[in-house]
């Protein structure tokens, strides 16, 4: 893990690696190979992508979460930000040297209550609504910073809360970034999993957010013609909004809707969104459950469909794929900022 990297050789996967913003560099240290990020960063600190991180390096291939410890007073740190004991010093009164590569344990508690993500920004999307917390491993001196989900459904206040006993679980594809590990309560894993090291994700049972059928009430259905006039209206717009356009870039789904007024389907493609009835979606891609219909107006109008699922007013067959409902979302916003810039005339 300590050797110098060739010119053709990336530990990190190339695919992990975005194409803008980065560059291949030698660290300042060693000259090893690693990737730079080139963004604008306020900090003093140089930073790579972990292709010369130890800590990194053996969350990808050993599926371990290692510390560091100074070899006199036994203080442990995990991660091991720091390369010197902060206390301890040598005869010629510079700082001790710590150990990198104390394996901690991967059961835990929260050194505080995670805020919840909902609304994350592209690079987390797909593993939104998740948590973002500090745990405390073993005798560590330090919390690992780390991103916390539920197996039970969407993510809701109250799962997590300062002391929270939590496992360690890795991602099946481990790309070098924080997101190759998380962590969830401990009582959601199976007793015979809980000292498993290594556990992985696919290892857990997920559930998904019960789907019922709605109740089908006249009133619903009454307002339904109404709901589609809004919508379709609203769906044509979307071709004259570069942004809403932007918006579903390479974005092809088949979306069930099912409603109290009657079911309708939606089939994104091209950049667009067509209205089709229900039985033209023969195999869909995600199903939304929402009684009232006139939910759905209100979403044309700016309303949040995430709001709705945390409000329980909404459900979805499919969490994994929480992407799809942040771009519908972000839809109205886009053509309305479209329309204040005049890019689409009223």
């Amino acid at each position: 893990m300590d050797r110098i990297l060739r010119k053709e050789e990336h530990v990190i996967p190339m695919e992990a690696i975005p194409k803008v913003m980065t560059r291949i560099s030698l660290s300042p240290e060693d000259q090893a190979m690693c990737v730079e990020r080139t963004e604008s960063m306020y900090t003093t600190y140089w930073a790579s992508a972990g292709e010369v991180s130890r800590f990194f390096l053996a969350v990808m291939q050993e599926k371990k979460i290692i510390g560091a410890q100074c070899p006199q007073c036994q203080m442990i740190i995990c991660p091991p930000y720091m390369t010197r004991c902060p206390v301890c010093q040598k005869k010629d009164f510079s700082l001790v040297d710590l150990e990198v590569g104390v394996e901690m344990p991967q059961v835990g508690w929260m050194l505080a209550t995670p805020p919840i993500t909902v609304f994350a920004n592209a690079r987390f999307a797909k593993h939104s609504p998740f948590g973002r917390g500090r745990v405390m491993l073993g005798n560590s001196q330090s919390a690992l910073p780390i991103q916390v989900f539920t197996t039970t459904g969407f993510l809701k206040p109250g799962i997590f809360r300062q002391g929270t006993q939590v496992k360690v679980v890795f991602r099946s594809q481990r790309l070098g970034f924080s997101t190759d590990y998380f962590a969830v309560p401990l009582s959601e894993v199976p007793e015979n999993l809980r000292d498993k090291p290594g556990l992985e994700e696919g290892e857990l049972s997920w559930r998904t957010l019960a789907l019922a059928e709605p109740k089908r009430l006249e009133r619903y259905v009454q307002h339904m013609p109404n709901v589609l006039t809004e919508i379709r209206k609203f769906l044509q717009e979307i071709p004259l909004s570069p942004r809403a356009q932007k918006n579903l870039t390479s974005w092809n789904r088949r979306i069930l809707i099912k409603t109290g007024g009657g079911d309708l389907g939606l089939n994104l493609a091209d950049q667009k969104i067509e209205l089709v009835s229900a039985t033209e979606i023969i195999s869909s891609d995600l199903v939304l459950v929402v009684e009232d219909p006139r939910h759905l107006e209100e979403w044309t109008k700016g309303g949040s469909l995430i709001n709705l699922m945390r409000q329980g007013v909404l459900a979805t067959d499919k969490l994994q794929d929480m992407e799809t409902i942040f771009k519908l979302d972000r839809i109205p916003r886009s053509i309305r900022r479209d329309k204040e810039e005049k890019i689409i005339k009223k």
